[in-house]
C-alpha cells in the first residue's frame, strides 16, 4: 500500500485567481477522493511560489493525502481538468502501516 500526497494550488492556470470558494473547493475534492479512493484526508494550506517570469504567487492549496494500492493517475488528471491546473505535485510514499 502507497501513501500518496497531491498538492492542489486553487488558483486557476489562466486567470491565476482562485475560482471556487475554499469550502467548495475542498467538497469537490472530498467527492472526487471519495468516490476515486474511498476516503483520505484534506488540509488546507497556504502555497507560495516564484512563477518563471518572476512573478511571486501566494495561493490557498489543499493537501490531499490518501493509503491506496490503486493508480492515482487518472484521479490527478481529474483534479487537473476540474481545476484548471498545469501540475499537481505528488508525493508517493510506501510507509510501513499497522492498525492498532
Amino acid at each position: 500500500m502507497k501513501k500518496i500526497t497531491m498538492y492542489l494550488g486553487l488558483n486557476d492556470k489562466d486567470s491565476k485567481l482562485q475560482n471556487y470558494g475554499t469550502v467548495e473547493a475542498y467538497k469537490i475534492c472530498m467527492n472526487l477522493v471519495w468516490d476515486f479512493f474511498g476516503g483520505g484526508t484534506i488540509s488546507e494550506w497556504q502555497g507560495f511560489f516564484k512563477h518563471e517570469d518572476g512573478q511571486i504567487v501566494i495561493e490557498k492549496s489543499l493537501i490531499i493525502t490518501t493509503m491506496t494500492d490503486k493508480n492515482h493517475i487518472e484521479f490527478i488528471q481529474n483534479l487537473k481538468k476540474v481545476f484548471n491546473q498545469e501540475s499537481i505535485m505528488v508525493e508517493i510514499d510506501s510507509p510501513a502501516i499497522s492498525f492498532e
